[in-house]
């Protein structure tokens, strides 16, 4: 506070004295004060305001007449909100009778000392002392009212701009700068163009009339002082009048401020003519001039500026507006023509604060009068511009609940009227309006989607205009699905389905990846169901917008897309494969179109299956199975570096085979040998098919054909893969014994002739060995001296016949029946996943004593499968059951069997052998054969012993596993697992920590068991 807390007109008074209240020595200080004035603000605050610098033209020529000189007042608010109104005038002599000096009477007014917009009348005319004694005392009253009066002398603003010889303009330039300084940091320094005697009584005459055309938040801002000699910056001091004739061009004191030097040729500078040329400026000088008061429109603006942003009743142009809107109200309805927009933003924007309405009845009443008359105009078919739909829509953000529905209807009509006109632009910005606000766009689309004909009319178009902005099939399906989500009637809208569908097509055309962009596009329409709650139907699957919307990107598919131009890679990707009404639905696809289903249905069987079957394009017609493998026919060397050897056979398939195969193993071995890097990848192709039936006879070992194709790659490019060391034991010599006896038949003949030679002549013996090779060693010796070798030299002695030496005899192990055995029951249908083992007894007793609870089974991976979950089923055979419980020289638990051995050179002979049960075989020393045998039990054993390529029969590739006669095993029990699971001859089954090998049983058997 500048002051107690006492809410009284404080004073204060400052000369020159022989003592003052703050010194004790002679000089200018307070002499006088009330007891409300704090010291602190005293020096802080008025002492600054007590100067008087006398007219240098007055004291040049020495003039000693107080009353010529002119009074400075001034007017002043603090920080704390205090008006210090006080006057300056020029004191001839001092107490001392010897100098001049000056004398000020301040009077501090409280803030909120009862200020009305009029007080700067009793300002302007406020009685000041002239002099005061000290010797009185320095205690000053405190008073209730500043002393003049309460009548003021009546002010003719046209009679004092005339006298002080200021134009209109120039009093609207002054009056734009007062109004600018007020609100800013520029000062207007003013030189008028009177005696220097006059400058204090004009500028109160002056500052009347400025006073007069100023708002209220002006008046309450503005500081002035009537006299200074020259310019200079005082805090809170606006405008100053200052001596004629101070005002020097190029001070740069004062260069950023405003200047009227009215003295010197009306020098005016930083002055915007352009500014002063708006509405307020020129109604209130009119109003001014024409002796109205403008106090009216004052209120009115104060009003309409409560509750806006801080400052807005400090800018010019807030009072631009509101003239303008007072003057409609008043009945110049012309002004509104004139500037509609304007206008109406105008009112928008004071409406817009919250809680104005009740404030700012006025202008809403106003508003909706325009309103009423813009709804009339659109009637008649004009089309509104985007400045008034903005107005509306900002007006309906304020006050949605009065305005909604006659809002929405002038929207409707106006687009209809847009429409109408094809005036695309209007449809743009009245559409852009709708959707900038959620509330009204949700009142107006739920008008026009209630309404079938509104919806034809102004929807679909809409929508139109909408998916055509769209870039990409993504963005419109974005597009369907926002609105199919948002409004029920737009996803099952006929003519909006039609819409998406025909704009999805457009889209499709432009991809450079059809197939992506159709998997793409099935993605996100699964998303799509896939977002709905649980059990219940999006809006969009409901109206079967969703699935039309697949069933076009499929049949674009079909339509536009070739085999021939897409990658495996691609067609694995095609989504319609997954349909489960595939069938079906190729099925009533026109005979074109089928054709190429059918034709990337074979082509996704094939590779989208890691091991798919040689036969996988069985069911087309010829000439498609030569389409879809001439498409595969260049991918497939990719698919071979890759490791992929399975996806190579359908490429070689042929479904009328003549007994050797299905496959053309010719071309298949010569493509490989074509596609291949290096003989390593066609090493690995051939252990891999050792595990694959199409490569294999039923007895084991490769095809002929297949064999023949494998020997002559051996011979041409392969050889090294046979009789280098390194590579023989990485790729062949882990071979079953089967596939074995072929790499060793092929070694033998990839061998080089000299090692033939010493082959066949090693059969002579040891002896005609040795003779062989000092023969070659003496022929070797004669031919490089020349001895031999010329034209003349005799033919060589005939080598004689070596003698053939007896092979010994192998030994084969003794086969003993076990009492149980359990087969593979193969799954002849490939779709399903399960696996059957056929466990099977001899007693009815061991039986009922198997109750299995945990199974383990190591698989064709190689790797340990544990299952607890299982389903069993018992599949005796009676009849057999009855003779083997009947027949008394029948042993049900062991079997005897002859075993038939062929030798080295082609001879047999016959030994008694048991065999266990399961897979045998049995070696002795370089010798191999083949050894069967029958009894009356039906019970055939073959026996396969693996060959060292030194007998005579060495390239017989077969190695069949033991065959058993079910038979002899009635008491059957059917074991089913419900998964998919590879098996092979090194499968093991393990029941409860008990271990069954896999067997084979005979095949008139196993048709039985298939039959079951």
């Amino acid at each position: 506070m500048s002051y107690s807390t006492s809410h009284l007109i404080q004073q204060q008074m400052y000369t020159r004295e022989r003592r003052g209240i703050f010194r004790s020595t002679e000089g200018f200080d307070t002499v006088a004060n009330s007891k409300g004035l704090d010291a602190s603000f005293i020096k802080k605050a008025l002492h600054p305001l007590c100067v008087y610098d006398a007219p240098a033209a007055l004291t040049a020529r020495g003039e000693k007449q107080e009353s010529v000189y002119p009074e400075a007042i001034h007017l002043v608010r603090t920080e704390s909100g205090d008006v210090v109104l006080g006057r300056s005038i020029y004191k001839a002599a001092d107490f001392t009778g010897l100098r001049s000096a000056f004398f000020t009477h301040n009077y501090v007014i409280p803030a909120g000392h009862g200020e009305s917009p009029s007080d700067y009348k009793q300002w302007l005319n406020t009685s000041f002392v002239d002099t005061y004694d000290i010797e009185q005392g320095t205690d000053l009253p405190e008073l209730e009212r500043l002393p003049g009066g309460s009548v003021f002398p009546a002010v003719d603003p046209s009679t004092v701009l005339a006298q002080l010889q200021l134009s209109e303009e120039v009093f609207k330039q002054l009056l734009y700068a007062v109004m600018m300084s007020a609100a800013g940091r520029k000062k207007v320094y003013v030189a008028l163009n009177v005696p220097v005697e006059a400058v204090g009584s004009s500028a109160k005459q002056l500052l009347g009339v400025l006073y007069a055309a100023l708002p209220y938040a002006f008046r309450n801002r503005l500081g002035f002082l009537t006299y200074a000699q020259e310019p200079n910056s005082r805090k809170g001091i606006h405008l100053m009048f200052v001596e004629p004739f101070s005002l020097r061009p190029g001070d740069r004191n004062v260069e950023k401020d405003f200047v009227f030097d009215l003295s010197n040729h009306s020098r005016i500078l930083n002055v915007d003519a352009e500014q002063v040329r708006q509405p307020y400026f020129d109604w209130i000088v009119r109003t001014l001039l024409n002796g109205e008061t403008p106090d009216d429109f004052f209120k009115f603006a104060e009003q309409m500026l409560t509750g806006m942003e801080a400052g807005r009743d400090l800018t010019p142009s807030s009072y631009h507006e509101l003239i303008t809107l007072y003057r409609i109200e008043q009945g110049e309805r012309a002004l509104y023509n004139e500037k509609r927009i304007a206008v109406l933003r105008s009112l928008t924007d004071y409406l817009s604060p919250p809680d104005a309405l009740p404030r700012k009845m006025r202008l809403n009443d106003l508003f909706l009068s325009f309103f009423d008359h813009e709804f009339d105009r659109v009637k008649d078919g004009y089309i509104p511009d985007v400045g008034l739909v903005d107005s509306f829509k900002d007006y309906y953000k304020v006050h949605a609940r009065s305005s909604e529905n006659r809002l929405v209807e002038y929207l409707i009509r106006s687009l209809n009227n847009a429409y109408t006109a094809r005036n695309t632009e209007a449809v743009t910005y009245i559409y852009h309006t709708i959707e900038e606000n959620p509330s009204l766009g949700k009142a107006y689309f739920t008008k026009v989607l209630g309404n079938p004909a509104l919806t034809k009319m102004l929807f679909i178009p809409y929508m139109d205009s909408q998916m055509k902005r769209t870039p990409d099939a993504k963005g419109l399906l974005a597009v369907v699905h926002e609105w199919g989500s948002r409004y029920i009637e737009v996803s099952a809208n006929a003519d909006f389905q039609l819409l998406a569908e025909s704009a999805l097509m457009g889209r499709l055309r432009a991809e450079r990846k059809p197939v992506e962009a159709v998997a793409a596009i099935h993605q996100r329409l699964r998303q799509w169901d896939s977002s709905s709650a649980v059990g219940k139907l999006s809006p969009l699957e409901q109206s079967g917008l969703t699935e039309r919307l697949q069933e076009a990107s499929d049949r674009y598919l079909l339509t536009e897309v070739e085999l021939k131009e897409i990658s495996p890679d691609q067609v694995v990707q095609i989504p319609f494969f997954t349909r489960p009404d595939l069938v079906q639905w190729v099925g009533k696809l026109p005979a074109p179109l089928k054709g190429q289903a059918v034709r990337l249905i074979a082509a996704y069987d094939w590779f989208n299956t890691e091991e798919p079957e040689p036969s996988v394009l069985d069911g087309l017609e010829p000439g498609e199975v030569e389409k879809v493998q001439d498409w595969a026919y260049g991918w497939l060397p990719q698919q071979l570096a890759e490791g992929h050897f399975a996806r190579l056979l359908p490429a070689f398939y042929r479904s009328d085979g003549p007994g050797e195969g299905i496959l053309d193993f010719a071309r298949l071995v010569s493509s490989i040998r074509k596609w291949a890097k290096d003989n390593d990848t066609m090493y690995r192709f051939i252990r891999w098919s050792e595990e694959h039936p199409e490569f294999a006879t039923p007895r084991g070992g490769f095809e002929p054909a297949y064999r023949r194709a494998l020997l002559l790659f051996f011979q041409k490019e392969g050889r090294e893969g046979l009789h280098k060391k390194t590579l023989w034991r990485q790729y062949f010599e882990p071979a079953k014994p089967a596939f074995k006896n072929f790499y060793l038949a092929a070694k033998r003949e990839t061998d080089t002739p000299l090692v033939k030679t010493l082959r066949r002549f090693r059969k002579g013996g040891v002896i005609s060995g040795i003779v062989l090779i000092v023969i070659a060693g003496t022929l070797g010796g004669l031919k490089a001296t020349g001895v031999i070798g010329s034209a003349d030299t005799p033919a060589p002695v005939a080598t004689p016949k070596p003698v053939q030496q007896q092979p010994v005899e192998p030994t084969v192990p003794v086969k003993k029946e076990p009492t149980a055995i359990v087969t593979h029951v193969p799954n002849t249908k490939s779709t399903t996943k399960m696996v059957k083992l056929l466990f099977a007894f001899q007693t009815s007793t061991e039986q009922a004593e198997f109750k299995p609870k945990k199974l383990v089974i190591v698989g064709a991976d190689q790797q340990e499968h544990l299952y607890e979950n299982f389903t069993l089923a018992e599949q005796n055979d009676k009849e057999a059951a009855s003779k083997a419980n009947n027949d008394p020289s029948g042993d049900v638990n062991t079997g005897s069997a002859t075993t038939k051995s062929t030798t080295a050179d082609g001879q047999s002979t016959d030994n008694g052998s048991t065999a266990r049960g399961g897979t045998s075989s049995g070696k002795s020393g370089d010798q191999s054969g083949a050894v069967t045998g029958n009894t009356d039990g039906g019970l055939t054993s073959e026996i396969t012993t693996e060959g060292s390529g030194n007998g005579a029969n060495t390239d017989t590739d077969t190695d069949t596993p033991s065959e058993y006669d079910l038979k002899k095993y009635p008491y059957r029990t059917l074991l089913t697992l419900w998964q998919r699971l590879e098996l092979n001859d090194a499968s093991t089954v393990t029941v409860d920590g008990e271990e069954y090998p896999l067997v084979q049983v005979k095949t008139a058997d196993q048709a039985t068991i298939k039959q079951k």
